[in-house]
């Protein structure tokens, strides 16, 4: 800009004209003056922005503790994901739960470190390997059912059991071979009159793996009754044929080559989650000692 220069300008407030020395001028001296006397007015208005009244949800929103459970859970899918922004979580879980972000803010905002004492984890491991042991199911579930006996929020029991799966023996050192021979043995000691832990010792010897490994094999085909109340139901014919091929599945020497709920589902004409809700209600059906017919009398 060259010194003493002026430059013919229109305001853009009031429309007159003056003399300005800086070419993007757009304001004459009043209208200057009065547009940074309305923004200084603004700004003593306006709350100030913080971190805080962002952050935290207010009171009041309904989040149920089944809710909450569900945020948790699909919290731990991010524990590891590290370069996401914590915002960015929240707003991914709030569209697969199809809730408000501020909901999931809420239900995650106590979540922090819950690392337990060795002893507390340790007894936590102690009561729910029971359940496993024993293929009981309390109403309320195993892990609320071991925080309310214990006093320990819920989402240490979630923690502590989820890492005590990952351990070993567990269901990935089973060959298919040997869940097919667990499965069957299983039954024929049940029709047999021998005891949980009599047949698992017996199935553990005859298969060199630790009887442990075999109990959570048996859960784990015992498991999943929450998952499946909305598939529907089959028809009296299609349970008989579903019952009457896993008989027949069970007499075999060796697993076949198509996998047992594809094999059933084919042999009966429903889908995956059919077979698996009729066998899993079998299933636990025999465990309470129901009268449901034997799976195979053949000895």
């Amino acid at each position: 800009m060259v010194k003493g220069l002026s430059f013919r300008k229109d305001c853009r407030e009031c429309g007159r004209t003056f003399l300005a020395p800086d070419r993007q001028a757009r304001l004459c001296p009043r209208c200057s003056e009065r547009v940074a006397e309305k923004i200084k007015q603004k700004e003593k208005k306006a709350p100030p922005a913080t971190k805080t009244s962002r952050q935290i949800p207010p009171p009041g929103l309904p989040l149920s503790d089944e809710l909450r459970a569900q945020i948790l859970k699909e919290h731990e899918v991010y524990r590891e994901e590290k370069h996401l922004a914590q915002r960015k979580v929240h707003a991914l879980i709030a569209k697969k739960l199809k809730v408000k972000k501020l909901l999931v803010a809420q239900a995650l905002q106590a979540v922090g470190n819950l690392d337990l004492p060795e002893e507390t984890e340790q007894e936590i491991i102690r009561r729910y390997q029971g359940y496993v042991m024993s293929l009981e199911r309390p109403a309320r579930g195993r892990r609320k059912t071991i925080s309310r006996e214990m006093g320990i929020p819920f989402r240490a029991v979630v923690l502590a059991v989820r890492k005590w799966n990952r351990q070993p023996p567990n269901l990935k050192g089973l060959s298919r071979e040997q869940r097919f021979f667990i499965e069957k043995t299983y039954w024929r000691n049940l029709e047999n009159g021998k005891s949980l832990r009599e047949g698992v010792a017996e199935i553990a010897q005859k298969i060199a793996c630790p009887p442990l490994q075999v109990f959570r094999y048996l859960d784990f085909i015992h498991e999943g009754q929450d998952r499946l109340t909305k598939v529907p139901d089959v028809t009296p014919d299609q349970r008989e044929a579903i019952l009457a091929g896993y008989a027949e599945y069970l007499s075999g020497s060796a697993p076949p080559d198509l996998f047992l709920h594809t094999l059933l589902a084919q042999k009966a004409g429903v889908n995956h989650k059919q077979v698996h809700k009729v066998l899993l209600n079998y299933r636990q059906e025999r465990v309470r000692g129901a009268q449901a017919p034997p799976i195979f009398t053949d000895t």
